[in-house]
Order: structure tokens, then sequence, then C-alpha cells
């Protein structure tokens, strides 16, 4: 019996370094040589090759915050920027924009700041077919509707991928940093960036209003939140301004992952480890000073 899906085949390819190529003009959230390149958010999994394609592609388009982003945290080559600047297009919500007879438009989503899903409608084919981009499945996240094809970002795609607790982790992360303020009155808290700045949402959000030390680049991105799209955080320094901050309730640091392995266990911080890894159990002890939560950007199985 013939299979109508194999016929949609044709119009959609994978690549192996994850470019996701659809139709004649799109390749989303990788490379290749096409006119348009969409990128869903700032994750490193989701530039791959965004050199590239500011060399060969006519037109970048995203949100207006990741394109903001992308230039604030410094992954575009300082020489690409006038060329970067030339070719960027921002897209908002159900906004649309048409190449030939092939329409991208960007669908809401709950991830990181900034982030996107994709639709794309092939009119000459009549075919309409959805990618979700990263995700968690909560009320911000658009359920994309009547698709012939949806490509899911499957980061937990399996059934074993599952955390129960993952409605608790936000006042668990919130728990944590107060006792440790309450008795360090320094906290570190290592993350990769767009969850760095989840964090600082969360801790706000729960009237956390400690003052946060952060690096120069994750700086400038939160100041970027602030000021042009109204993010509410407040109270951030630069890590060169820490001599003169002044504050009884202590001190919130934020570092990228990948600095938790040169952390000092001398007994005068709480470490505080972000991943997006499934873990067991709603934390793991590392040691006296350092425990690892698992707070996901990803929806689980």
């Amino acid at each position: 019996m013939y299979d109508p899906g194999v016929r949609y085949l044709k119009y959609i390819e994978i690549e192996p370094r994850g470019a996701i190529l659809v139709g004649k003009n799109i390749v989303i959230d990788g490379h290749a040589k096409r006119p348009v390149r969409v990128i869903t958010h700032i994750h490193a999994d989701h530039i791959v090759d965004l050199n590239e394609s500011i060399h060969e592609c006519r037109e970048i388009i995203a949100t207006e915050i990741t394109l903001d982003l992308l230039e604030a945290l410094e992954y575009i080559d300082f020489k690409l920027l006038p060329v970067f600047r030339a070719k960027k297009r921002p897209v908002n919500y159900h906004e649309c924009r048409l190449y030939d007879s092939e329409e991208v438009c960007f669908i809401p989503v709950d991830h990181i700041p900034g982030a996107t899903q994709v639709r794309v409608e092939l009119k000459n084919e009549k075919l309409h077919i959805g990618y979700t981009g990263d995700f968690k499945l909560t009320p911000k996240t658009e359920i994309m509707r009547d698709l012939d094809v949806l490509i899911i970002e499957a980061t937990y795609g399996h059934p074993a991928y599952k955390r129960p607790y993952k409605d608790s982790v936000n006042s668990l992360l919130v728990e944590f940093v107060s006792e440790g303020l309450k008795t360090y009155k320094r906290v570190y808290i290592y993350a990769y960036h767009g969850k760095i700045q989840e964090a600082m949402l969360i801790l706000r959000e729960h009237g956390l209003t400690a003052p946060y030390v952060i690096p120069s680049r994750v700086y400038k991105a939160v100041k970027l939140l602030e000021e042009k799209f109204h993010f509410v955080i407040g109270n951030y320094y630069k890590d060169t301004e820490l001599p003169r901050i002044r504050s009884n309730e202590g001190i919130v640091f934020f570092k990228h992952f990948n600095s938790a392995r040169y952390r000092k266990l001398n007994g005068r911080a709480l470490h505080v480890v972000l991943t997006g890894r499934v873990l067991t159990e709603l934390f793991r002890k590392l040691d006296d000073y350092t425990y690892v939560i698992s707070l996901s950007d990803h929806g689980d199985f």
C-alpha cells in the first residue's frame, strides 16, 4: 500500500550536523547553501556554522531578541558583523515571510528568551511543515495544528526521559540559593547561556533581591533584555564591579557552566550547578558545598 507520507520526504532533509532543509529556500538551525537561514534560539547546537551562513545565505532570520543576543554574547565573528547586520531580518511571533512560494512563520514557544517555533507552508505543494525547536510544554508554547509534517526537537524523546519532579524545580532552586545566602553570604550558580538568564528571572520572580554578579558578556545580554525588551531583573553588576557592592543579603554569582570545575571548596560559599540533563532525583549532592539541579528548558517524554 502506498504511504502518502513518503512524498513529503523529498521536501525535507536533516543533515548530519543538524541542519534542517525545508523546500528549496530554507535551512533551519544549521548551514546549507540556501537563500534563508532560520535561527530558532541562541543555544550553541542551534547556531552551528552560523559564520558560514552569514557568508553564503541571503538572509538570516530570527526573533529580534535572538539576533540581538547573538551580538551581545559575541557569537558573531567580529569581521563578519557588518555582513550579519546587513543580512539579518527580525521576525515577530505570528509574522510570516514569503520566499518564492515558501512561507515562513514564527510561532511562540517556551524555552529561553527569543526562542521560536517555525511553521513553513510550501504553497505550490499545499504542504504545511512545523519545526518545534527546543521547547517546554507549558501554556506559553503554542501548539501548531493542521500540519502535514511535524519535526520535533526530541532532546528527551525516549520514554525513559521523564522528570516527575519538574514542577518543583524552580522552588527548589530558590530554596537552595536562599539558604546558601543565609549560611555563606555567597552562592555561585553555574549554567549555560540562556539558562543563566532563566535562573536570574526565576529568583527575582520568587522575591530574591540579593545582587547578582555576572561576567561582562552576560552583563551585556542582561542589560539588553532589560532596557530593550523590558525584562525585569535589576540589581546586577559586572564581575569587575565587585569591590563596590555592599549587601547584607549576600551576593549571587553567575558563571558559565564550564567554570564549575574550577570552583573553590573552601567552605565560604555554596555552589549550584544547573544542568539540562535528566536526573533520577530532584537534585544531586556532589560534595559538602556543591549541588546539581536539573533545571531543564526542554519538555520531557
